[in-house]
């Protein structure tokens, strides 16, 4: 095999350029994180998932007008700098006010898994970190990585995770694919559980791991992987590949057995069958208005990411993307919010939350809302055609002022 010349690690640069362009354009932001530590960030194969912290006083209509700043300076960067093609895959992901940051009713594990890089209010970064270093270890931290670990348990799919905007590294992601993607995120949640604590970084993970079960065999391949940064040409090829599949897979068996010692989600009757562990967390009672939030607030930049997909230049890979959004969106944004908030209304539960639309006319939403968000769910019902993925991203972000608009409403009543 041969591999091109590494890249200059220049992720300091990008994410202070970021930053800027998304200031000059949407002033309320005031800070910039990203997931995982700034180790973890492998030029050439790692995106940044970029979070945002902005001012306490966002509207529904400030953060529509976020959303579309933020993806017009997305789709001029991809434009001005072709290699940072993979570093802007998408859109930041989870964005919060400072308040919402230390909110225990909002509390979400991963924002302990950020690494919080410039800020326009530094000491208030700061106390806000010192609040959530306070904060215990709980079930609500239990719960969601137990929850992922679940998630990413099994052996590696060679089809789950296709190659994208990375030019001439695409020949090293099918290592970094499995290591990094689907092997150190079960591990990551594992070591939180173990440790009663979360760890931010993915090599720290790692490295925890090791010190738990010395005796795993995966940790021999992953050395000389990561140690060569990919560049490791016999692990591409059979039978090692299959080998080292087969070492990933049965390190995770071995952690769910760990886990299986400290749980106390899963009752004991569910064994080690990760499937039985999963109906076990179905069945964990949560806050149905956190079940609300969590969802909202992954929606408040996605017309801006739909509107840079569709508009992006054609060097820059939109298909996979587009999909995947349309596959989660509707259900995650529409359905599960809507149907929630019915329960909590009315104690019925509705299979589709089309049917109550009618019923929230007036109170909460309005005439528009309720049209934007009947049109939303019409347009996202998780299939489409193939090759209509630009034209089906630019008819959603059209109503997605609308929509979001109605989901903010629902959110703030509960």
């Amino acid at each position: 095999m041969e591999f091109p010349p590494k890249p200059e690690n220049d992720f300091a640069q990008y994410i202070r350029t970021y930053y800027d362009e998304c200031r000059y354009r949407f002033p309320g932001i005031e800070a910039i994180a990203g997931k995982w530590m700034f180790r973890d960030l492998i030029p050439g194969m790692s995106d940044f998932d970029t979070r945002f912290i902005v001012r306490d006083d966002m509207t529904a209509d400030d953060w529509c007008a976020m959303s579309v700043a933020i993806g017009e300076a997305h789709l001029e960067l991809c434009r001005k700098y072709f290699c940072w093609a993979r570093n802007l895959e998408h859109l930041p992901g989870v964005n919060l006010t400072w308040s919402e940051l230390t909110s225990e009713r909002q509390y979400y594990p991963e924002y302990r898994q950020w690494t919080y890089y410039h800020s326009e209010n530094p000491a208030r970064l700061t106390a806000a970190l010192e609040a959530l270093e306070r904060r215990p270890w709980g079930v609500k931290d239990e719960y969601f990585h137990l929850k992922r670990f679940c998630l990413y348990f099994g052996r590696y799919n060679r089809t789950i995770d296709p190659a994208i905007n990375l030019g001439v590294h695409e020949v090293k992601y099918p290592l970094h694919s499995r290591v990094m993607h689907y092997f150190s995120p079960p591990v990551m949640s594992a070591m939180c559980i173990l440790e009663k604590r979360n760890i931010a970084g993915k090599f720290d993970s790692f490295e925890i791991a090791q010190r738990h079960f010395p005796r795993l065999g995966c940790w021999e391949a992953l050395r000389e992987i990561l140690h060569a940064g990919y560049e490791a040409p016999r692990w591409y090829e059979e039978p090692l590949l299959s080998r080292l599949e087969d070492e990933l897979e049965q390190a995770l068996r071995v952690l769910a057995g760990a886990l299986r010692e400290v749980t106390t989600l899963v009752p004991p009757a569910a064994g080690l069958e990760i499937p039985a562990w999963k109906k076990a967390l179905q069945e964990v009672p949560l806050d149905p208005a956190l079940i609300i939030f969590d969802n909202a607030k992954f929606s408040r930049l996605m017309k801006g990411r739909l509107l840079f997909y569709a508009r992006a230049p054609e060097t820059f890979d939109t298909t996979w993307l587009i999909a995947n959004e349309l596959g989660r969106i509707g259900s995650s944004f529409f359905q599960v919010p809507f149907r929630t908030y019915w329960k909590i209304r009315s104690g019925e539960s509705v299979a589709d939350a089309t049917t109550i639309l009618d019923s929230l006319r007036g109170d909460p939403l309005t005439d528009a809302e309720v049209a934007a968000t009947r049109e939303f769910g019409r347009l996202t019902p998780g299939r489409w055609e193939p090759g209509t993925e630009r034209e089906l991203a630019l008819a959603i972000a059209g109503v997605f002022d609308g929509f979001f608009r109605a989901l903010s409403r629902i959110s703030q009543s509960v």
